[in-house]
């Protein structure tokens, strides 16, 4: 995942799989570091791989700006 933020302490980011589970990847670690570009790990083995996975960011203050650059999912 690259997330490009300037404050990536105030940003939530959840993986949302076809049936609606969330899988949180990042809550508001970081601090005052810029972006995101890390790989994560987790566990969905309950999940079916088919369908469509969604990313959500939720940015949890104002002030500052960002964009998911890329991300990309392998099973």
């Amino acid at each position: 995942m690259n997330i490009v933020h300037t404050y990536i302490g105030d940003l939530k980011v959840d993986l949302i799989a076809p049936d609606g589970s969330v899988y949180t990847v990042h809550n508001r670690s970081g601090g005052s570091t810029d972006n995101i570009n890390q790989v994560y790990t987790v566990n969905a083995s309950s999940e079916v791989a088919s369908g469509t996975w969604k990313l959500r960011v939720n940015d949890n203050a104002g002030g500052d700006t960002g964009k998911i650059d890329s991300w990309n999912l392998t099973f």
